[in-house]
């Protein structure tokens, strides 16, 4: 009987996994990084620009098909280039811009929004905007399998909380503008403290499988400047 018990969790905790349909968070966020305003001294701006989506998001349920995806804008920001090579930048978020683009319900999607925006996720009353701060700026590995020709880190801050992030990315530098492009880029929302249905704090470890909202959060940009 115990061996039959010990079969059954496993097969339990197997299928469990088997119908994990989030990706595992392929960001990690560390302590925040000093910026080094000498690497961007004498560079020249490129202002960002914001008519267009900048930011995509997709988050998933933990054990079920179920996901929902949108967008969100970058309002303002710039990027730092020197001797024709990105070396810094930084961007203002606005989280009261958080969009759905997947419920067809108008009333739904207005809902599902709503939450977003309450102390339940990003507490946008409290925190309207999240930032991100370009600290360091190197060269990809040759093939990298995103296409990525750089790696970017920088402090994102969200919620109030600034944590470091190393991502890759596709940078184009010329004469009149820039261009950032990153796909999949994957962070773990509780390290920001975006908490509701996280089986990660204490408050959700006994909340029904099918109800768990998955800690990873898929990000991506494309995000343009101009030189100023």
């Amino acid at each position: 009987m115990k061996i039959a018990k010990q079969i059954f969790a496993l097969s339990v905790a197997a299928s469990m996994v088997a119908c994990n349909n989030a990706p595992e968070a392929n960001v990690q966020a560390e302590d925040a990084k000093q910026v080094d305003e000498t690497k961007s001294a004498e560079a020249v701006t490129y202002a960002a620009l914001t008519d267009a989506d900048e930011i995509s998001w997709r988050g998933y349920k933990t054990y079920s098909n179920s996901e929902h995806t949108g967008v969100i804008q970058v309002t303002e920001g710039e990027f730092k280039v020197k001797e024709g090579q990105l070396v810094g930048g930084e961007f203002t978020i606005d989280m009261n811009s958080i969009q759905n683009s997947d419920v067809e319900s108008d009333e739904y999607r207005a809902k599902l929004e709503g939450h977003l925006k309450s102390p339940d996720f990003f507490a946008v009353d409290s925190f309207p905007t999240a930032t991100f701060v370009i600290t360091e700026v190197s060269p990809a590995d040759a093939g990298a399998e995103s296409g990525a020709t750089h790696n970017v880190t920088g402090n994102l801050t969200l919620r109030g909380i600034t944590k470091s992030i190393t991502f890759g990315a596709k940078v184009s530098v010329d004469d009149n503008n820039v261009s950032l492009s990153a796909t999949k880029v994957i962070i773990d929302r509780s390290q920001w403290n975006v908490r509701f249905r996280s089986t990660s704090f204490a408050q959700f470890a006994d909340i029904a499988k099918e109800e768990a909202i998955d800690n990873s959060i898929e990000l991506n940009l494309n995000i343009q400047g101009a030189k100023s």
